[in-house]
């Protein structure tokens, strides 16, 4: 039996913008720039004096994420006679009907994922590579992979996405699949993964525009070939529940959800036991409560000691784990996003997740009458109609986020909270809250 644990890694999904503005990277450093094109892993950028320069994806600040989102727009453009009326249906598909009946929102949270059949992997030789296959993911390495690295991985990605579906909150996987399948990238020697661009501190990267994950066996602890102890195998497995659930976000909740949604679910989602053939989700709040207090199998270090200091819920909804100081605030971020997660989902309203599901069914069906396009005859009115949608955007994300703490003033949603982590065996503190 494994347990899987918290990883920061951070995830973001973005669309291209255009025209010129001022950028910051994840250091702060800032450069006035005007936006040319994207590839997969980096924006190139025009500076003033003409010099065009490429930004990894990965550098960019949640500031520059945001612009980019909010530009997800066709350009101005001329319609033909009935322009007017078709701008006025455009304009109003934004506007959300009322939900009808749906069984699968009013499904209750499952509380483990099971294969229904023993996990089968096809093994296939392409040049150098060599590929690993199950039912939805394949894995692609650049040599031979221990049979038990590439079990774990891949059966660690089937029952996330079995379970991730099994939720009643709308998750399936914003990707595409490549000839069928989801693909993961691995690299077995770390001089090798440096050689590809790979960060030499860092074992593993995620693009954010095609959901592929790349993972480097050596810096898990392992083998070139995969092979190594359990904690190793497990951590590898462990990223795959992260990167799995991060790709099950719909991209609706992704751009309007905080990080405490974001990495607060999938972190949450990797508290699960590991067994064969199943993930287990019964003890996740004893599971969420001891690894937080370093007393989890992992053996990882207490991210808190005998309390958790919580900040306000609205400072922490509003915190983005790129703007914690250190690795350790980060931890703490992430710490306190899973407690309030694993809240939401399996405490509150005894477990239905009421609040949770009719906030996200909110955002999720303010999705499906998003307008693809805006219509404009000119600029004045192509600006001037974004700014709207923009707006309604933002007011649909602030109504589905009070929808999901069932619209009670932040007090009463903390003091819920604390009492029902009290319940646990976890003394959880607010500042000018009772414990």
């Amino acid at each position: 039996m494994k347990t899987f644990f918290l990883s920061g890694v951070l995830g973001l999904a973005f669309l291209l913008p255009a025209g010129a503005r001022t950028w910051t990277d994840v250091k702060g450093r800032k450069i006035e720039a005007e936006f040319i094109s994207q590839s997969a892993d980096a924006v190139l950028l025009k500076l003033k004096n003409g010099k065009e320069v490429a930004v990894p994806i990965k550098n960019l600040s949640r500031a520059d994420l945001a612009f980019l989102i909010e530009m997800d727009t066709d350009a101005p453009a001329k319609d033909d006679g009935d322009m007017e009326k078709k701008e006025e249906a455009d304009e109003g598909t934004a506007v959300l009907p009322a939900a009808a009946a749906d069984p699968a929102w009013d499904k209750p949270v499952p509380r483990e994922a099971v294969l229904k059949a023993p996990l089968e992997v096809m093994e296939e030789k392409k040049g150098d590579l060599v590929q690993f296959s199950s039912s939805n993911f394949r894995i692609i390495a650049d040599g031979r992979v221990s049979s038990k690295a590439v079990e774990a991985m891949l059966e660690a990605c089937e029952l996330t996405f079995i379970y991730c579906e099994a939720l009643p909150f709308g998750l399936a996987n914003r990707f595409t699949p490549v000839e069928g399948k989801y693909e993961i990238h691995t690299t077995g020697e770390k001089d090798d993964w440096v050689k590809a661009g790979g960060p030499e501190e860092s074992r593993s990267t995620f693009n954010p525009n095609t959901g592929q994950l790349n993972v480097c066996l050596e810096l898990f602890g392992l083998s070139s070939a995969g092979r190594g102890g359990d904690s190793g195998t497990s951590l590898l497995a462990s990223q795959m529940i992260l990167h799995v659930s991060r790709c099950m976000i719909p991209e609706i909740y992704d751009r309007n959800f905080g990080d405490w949604f974001k990495e607060g679910l999938p972190n949450l989602l990797n508290m699960g036991i590991y067994e064969k053939g199943k993930l287990d989700y019964s003890e996740v709040l004893s599971e969420t409560k001891d690894l937080l207090l370093g007393k989890g199998r992992s053996g990882q270090k207490a991210i808190f000691k005998k309390e958790v200091v919580m900040p306000k819920i609205p400072e922490l909804i509003e915190k983005t784990i790129g703007g914690e100081p250190d690795q350790e605030a980060r931890q703490r971020f992430l710490g306190q996003s899973v407690l309030l997660m694993a809240y939401l989902i399996f405490m509150e309203d005894g477990g239905k997740a009421s609040g949770l599901k009719q906030g996200l069914r909110y955002a999720h069906d303010f999705q499906k009458n998003w307008p693809k396009s805006i219509k404009a005859a000119n600029q004045e009115e192509f600006d001037r109609k974004k700014a709207e949608l923009i707006k309604k955007r933002d007011e649909m994300a602030e109504t589905a986020t009070a929808m999901i703490f069932q619209k009670r003033p932040w007090a009463d949603v903390e003091a819920d909270m604390t009492k029902l982590w009290g319940e646990e065996g976890l003394k959880v503190v607010f500042p000018g809250g009772k414990e």
